[in-house]
């Protein structure tokens, strides 16, 4: 892993490093792929104009 921030300054991240991060960051969230599609809840009431 990526050392401790003891100097208070912004420090290189690896990409493994960062990704790993992101995996464990994300773990207990649900997956958004996953999210169910949902329909319009209104109709229009009128046809559209055409010009």
């Amino acid at each position: 892993m990526a050392r401790e921030l003891t100097t208070g300054r912004a420090q290189g991240v690896s990409t493994q490093d960062f990704n790993e991060r992101v995996k464990r960051l994300m773990a207990d969230k649900p997956d958004p792929r996953k999210a169910e599609v949902k329909t319009k809840g209104f109709k229009n009431s009128k046809p559209p104009v055409k010009d």
